[in-house]
Parts: C-alpha cells; sequence; structure tokens
C-alpha cells in the first residue's frame, strides 16, 4: 500500500511529459541546470540535534514549455546533493557530525516572465512540486562515515516531495539566472519518532541550447 502511495505522484508527472511532449502549441527549449545549494534541517533521530547550514551542488537538464509568451511550464532531471551540519548530544556524549542524501530529482514549477517584450532581460517567478528518489545517505564524522539503510525496511525513505519557489533573470534568451527555495514536504525518516525535513537555498544557472525568443 505504501508504495503504491508514493509512486502515484511519478506515474502522474510521467503522463504530464508525454502530454508536453506531444504538445504542437507550445515552445519547447532545453539545456544544462548547474546550481550550488545551501541546506538546514529539522532534524530529530533519536535526540533533537541542531543543524547548521553546509554547500551542496546540483547538475542535469532543465526544460521549458512555453504557452504563451508570459506563462511557461518548467521541469527537470538533477543530481542534487545535500548538506548540513549536526551538533548536539548523543548520550552524555557531544557531537558534531555532517550529514547528507544524494538523489534524483525531479522539479516541475508553473513560471511567469514579469516583462517578456524585454528581450534582453526578463525577470521571472516560478513556484511547483519537487520529486526525487534518494540515492545515498550518510553521516560523517571525525572518526567514520556511516551509510543508513534506505528503503520501505530501512532508516530513510527513498521518496521525498518537496516545494519549490524560485525567481530570477534571463539573460539574452539563453541563459536563465534562478535563486531558488525548497522545503520538505514529506519526513524522510520512515520511524514516526524521528524527523528529517530538508530546507534548501539554491543558485543555478540555466543555459538553454536554443533562443527562447527568436526575432
Amino acid at each position: 500500500m505504501g508504495t503504491s502511495a508514493h509512486n502515484s505522484p511519478f506515474r502522474s508527472i510521467f503522463l504530464l511529459f508525454l502530454l508536453l511532449s506531444f504538445s504542437s502549441h507550445s515552445q519547447f527549449h532545453h539545456g544544462l541546470d548547474l546550481g550550488i545549494n545551501l541546506t538546514s534541517a529539522d532534524l530529530i533521530f533519536e535526540e533533537s540535534l541542531e543543524s547548521g547550514s553546509a554547500l551542496g551542488f546540483s547538475i542535469g537538464y532543465v526544460a521549458e514549455r512555453d504557452f504563451s509568451e508570459n506563462l511557461y511550464l518548467r521541469f527537470g532531471v538533477n543530481y542534487v546533493q545535500r548538506t548540513f551540519n549536526a551538533e548536539g548530544l548523543r548520550g552524555f556524549v557531544e557531537i558534531d557530525e555532517k550529514w547528507g542524501i544524494d538523489g534524483i530529482e525531479i522539479p516541475i514549477n508553473m513560471g511567469y516572465y514579469l516583462n517578456w517584450n524585454n528581450r534582453n532581460y526578463q525577470f521571472f517567478l516560478d513556484a511547483g512540486l519537487n520529486l526525487g528518489y534518494n540515492t545515498r545517505t550518510f553521516i560523517q564524522s571525525e572518526e567514520e562515515t556511516i551509510r543508513l539503510e534506505m528503503g520501505s525496511d530501512g532508516e530513510i525513505s527513498r521518496t521525498a516531495i518537496g516545494a519549490n519557489i524560485g525567481a530570477g533573470l534571463l539573460i539574452k534568451s539563453k541563459l536563465k539566472v534562478r535563486l531558488n527555495y525548497y522545503n520538505s514536504l514529506t519526513n524522510l525518516a520512515n520511524a514516526e519518532e524521528n524527523t528529517w525535513k530538508n530546507r534548501t537555498f539554491s543558485l543555478s544557472l540555466n543555459y538553454f541550447l536554443k533562443e527562447k525568443f527568436d526575432d
């Protein structure tokens, strides 16, 4: 039952991609997505731990469908690493660790260009959902690096859903500079008594292989 519930959003997104691919009434643009991110978290694993921000990265593919000169749908496939520092007490032992999670993520946002008639510099806003499939989770200390078990029988869920909101500037119809905020909507920890929810600010560059607005 749990697996079907997690997979249903992914099936819906796959069907959406198919519909968009065969749409003949919208312009399609795609390219590369490179970014850095700064992550913190709400974290409870046996004890409540204080989270400090740390840098991660993302790399992948981004595409946009323009439904009008203002309105567009943004989607992509990215490899994302989110890391943060955790401090606190485990029993009577003071800990200072680095926590991290890597995964394949599919962001889907609806966006709007605020000044579409200015072809050289266009501000935009977008918002939507982020679907993730987690591939690796680790806790790193000075003594060792521990891999957490993932999956339905493990400590960490394989899937994650979050919310995105972004804003930025499209330059010369090909380069997009984008600031994004991500917030977990689902708990990464499988045990009910544990909590792991990420919060991430990211800065990314999108380079489109074709100009978005041809004169």
